[in-house]
């Protein structure tokens, strides 16, 4: 079998994502793939053309601004790429922090979502809970603020979904629309649910692969014949059980 090509592949997800761009809003937005360092596995970067952000107008004026990031790995077979790691960064025109930021990271550690929203504001109530929380990220921000260092919101991770469940680029951009109203073109929802469809049958076919012998029976119960190998493999108990 001749071998494949990760960056190729991942050059057409980047094409991907230059469509349903284009297909929301008004102006040309483009995608660029980049080979990373040398390292044990070959890994490729998809990021904006625009390093400020692809600018988000609304009635006509540039607003907001989404930064887009992929880590694209080979799976272990190398039977297709796999996002290792993605961001999407909301924020408004001019200001360097962003106001949201939904991250997904494969190789997180325990103690962080893999999957998760950062909300980059101010709220009293929740500062308070900081600085009172004595367990979890609690100690090490009770020792940062006796340094002086002043807790934020920004630090608070929220999960979204796993592995599996998190929330892709479509879903981010229809947050905008309807939460902002940016502007955007006509048939612009029609074109995110069409690639949310997309990206979800994807997830759903990679976690078929993490619990077989679950989507097997399911399979059964709706009138499929599906014919359980022998062992049959076991549920990947820690994909499926992260945080």
């Amino acid at each position: 079998m001749a071998k494949r090509d990760l960056t190729a592949e991942v050059t057409d997800f980047a094409q991907e994502l230059i469509r349903t761009v284009e297909a929301v809003l008004p102006e040309e937005h483009g995608f660029t793939a980049e080979v990373g360092p040398s390292s044990n596995r070959q890994h490729v970067i998809v990021n904006q053309d625009d390093d400020k952000g692809i600018p988000i107008a609304i009635g006509g004026q540039t607003v907001l601004r989404l930064e887009v990031s992929y880590r694209c790995e080979w799976n272990t077979t190398e039977e297709y790429f796999t996002v290792n790691e993605s961001s999407f960064k909301v924020g408004v025109e001019g200001v360097n922090e962003p106001i949201l930021t939904f991250d997904y990271g494969r190789e997180f550690g325990d103690t962080v979502p893999v999957a998760h929203v950062n909300v980059h504001a101010h709220r009293d109530e929740l500062m308070f809970a900081f600085m009172t929380a004595e367990r979890g990220r609690g100690k090490p921000r009770g020792k940062g603020m006796q340094r002086g260092q002043i807790p934020r919101l920004s630090k608070l991770h929220i999960p979204l979904g796993g592995h599996r469940f998190r929330p892709s680029l479509e879903d981010v951009l229809e947050m905008l629309i309807h939460e902002f109203g940016i502007d955007c073109k006509n048939g612009a929802l029609e074109a995110l649910r069409a690639g949310r469809r997309k990206f979800r049958s994807i997830q759903v076919s990679a976690a078929t692969g993490d619990d077989p012998e679950a989507a097997a029976t399911t399979l059964r119960a709706m009138g499929y014949t599906v014919k359980s190998p022998d062992p049959s493999p076991q549920p990947k108990a820690r994909r499926l059980s992260r945080y």
